[in-house]
């Protein structure tokens, strides 16, 4: 039967209507997560990621091997008959799924209006390895019992047990960092679920002497963010020498007292914590550039190299913002320098990553004055502008990096957000390598003198220094007669 056009008119109006309905309901209702997630909601949220994760991610794209396997999981979870559970318990899968990608840049961060939930407690105090033993602190350098400082078991397992649990959720470059197996080992309710034991809002903790006793204490669990347990971690108390350790504060509003510190500090060598640094500080960088860096050399202003993962939208002026710009607007010693390398742009053109981007340094006015010595204290928190940072100054001849190999996170971040859950996933965008051509993403800058986290916060890092150096001597007398002997 044919329509009269008042029927079309009529109908077309109606879709109309509805449709201005839905905007107005988007616009002034939107979409709000659900913190109970069924089976279906679950897996809209997978989908969601794994095209993302897929289209966007640089580690993906660095290991096909490894994206095949991180495919697969999600095809398997996308078939299974997931159960419907809260946001908390699908924050833990998500991180499981994710630490395929081996990409040390991954956080998953519910939001802040999530309902709390006994999962996500952990222990409130700090866990430290000395390179023997595990110690627990309360606050600072409070240890839980001083008669019996190690911990030994935690509900009964031994502490190899509950590394081994975190290890899965650490990337391969992280696995061995004791700052970030303590990170995790706190979590303690998360690693429950993982082993199989029943959540509880307290542990066993158990403790020994170093006479061979052991002593056991109930410890509560309560709710504590990453920034949180990380501030305890860095929150050491100063030396009351004049040497002090100075420490770069993640609070803005005690930038100006550490300044003042600095700008004002006699001390020779300086000694450095920048591990809550994760943003370009163009006053550091003046100070770094008049008192520590060698005079500036326009052939040599290169930091590091970038190459992002391509997408439909993606280009390089977004990262322009970010500090990086064109390889060819290096200066043409400098190009050719880095060709040498292998940072060709013309025939390093791959489908899956972009043209080279470059990090430099700011052109500064040399200073005649003699330069400081400095000791940076690094290990696996130390990531973006805390890594560019160390990257630049680890080969200059006044420098000592002092503690664990850093993150290997100095690349831009892509962030997500997941339409069901209303979870935050950030990951890499780009991979980051040395001017030297050497790949820093997933490896870190390695230390000129190997501490654990423990005697880089405890520790006199001067004394670290001064025996290093000794050892250094003899090593290099050693070296000298022997190479001597085999002289023809």
């Amino acid at each position: 039967m044919a329509l009269s056009v008042k029927s079309i008119f009529f109908i077309f109006a109606t879709m109309m209507l509805i449709s201005a309905v839905q905007l107005i309901r988007i616009s002034f209702f939107p979409h709000s997560a659900s913190y109970q997630l069924t089976s279906e909601q679950q897996k809209q949220d997978i989908r969601q990621l794994l095209s993302d994760i897929n289209q966007k991610s640089a580690f993906a794209a660095l290991d096909p091997h490894r994206k095949q396997h991180f495919n697969l999981v999600s095809q398997r979870l996308l078939l299974a008959n997931l159960p419907s559970t809260n946001s908390a318990i699908f924050k833990i899968r998500l991180q499981a799924w994710l630490s395929e990608l081996n990409d040390p840049a991954v956080s998953v961060t519910l939001p802040n209006s999530a309902p709390r939930s006994t999962v996500l407690t952990s222990f409130k105090g700090v866990l430290h390895h000395d390179g023997k033993h595990w110690l627990a602190f309360m606050s600072k350098e409070e240890l839980f019992d001083e008669d019996y400082p190690y911990l030994t078991h935690i509900d009964g397992l031994p502490m190899n047990r509950w590394v081994t649990a975190a290890q899965q959720y650490i990337p391969d470059s992280l696995k061995l960092s004791s700052i970030e197996q303590s990170r995790w080992i706190s979590r303690i309710n998360q690693l429950r679920l993982h082993i199989g034991l029943s959540l509880s809002d307290s542990a066993q903790f158990t403790f020994a002497s170093s006479e061979g006793d052991s002593i056991q204490r109930t410890v509560k669990l309560a709710h504590s963010n990453d920034n949180t347990q990380q501030s305890a971690l860095l929150g050491y108390k100063q030396p009351s020498s004049e040497r002090q350790t100075l420490i770069y504060p993640a609070n803005n509003k005690f930038k100006s007292h550490f300044f003042k510190q600095l700008e004002s500090n006699t001390s020779n060598p300086i000694q450095l914590d920048l591990r809550q640094l994760t943003s370009i500080d163009n006053r550091l960088s003046q100070w770094i550039n008049a008192n520590v860096a060698p005079s500036y050399l326009p052939y040599d202003s290169a930091i590091g190299l970038i190459k992002y993962k391509r997408y439909p939208s993606s280009n390089a002026a977004s990262f322009s913002r970010q500090a990086f710009s064109s390889l060819d607007e290096l200066p043409f010693f400098e190009q050719t320098q880095l060709e040498t390398v292998g940072f060709n742009s013309q025939f390093d053109n791959t489908q899956d990553f972009s043209q080279w981007l470059v990090r430099r340094t700011a052109k500064y006015a040399y200073v005649t004055s003699e330069k400081k010595q400095l000791h940076l204290l690094v290990d696996s928190s130390c990531q973006q502008e805390c890594e560019w940072l160390t990257l630049r100054a680890a080969n200059w001849p006044n420098v000592k990096v002092i503690g664990e190999r850093t993150r290997g996170s100095l690349s831009p971040r892509h962030s997500v957000k997941l339409m069901q859950s209303g979870i935050n996933i950030n990951y890499s965008a780009a991979l980051t390598y040395s001017a030297q051509g050497r790949l820093i993403s997933g490896v870190g800058v390695y230390p000129h003198i190997k501490r654990s986290g423990y005697a880089l916060n405890y520790s006199n890092t001067s004394d670290m220094v001064a025996t290093e150096s000794k050892v250094s001597i003899r090593l290099l007398s050693g070296n000298k007669r022997t190479s001597t002997k085999r002289q023809p």
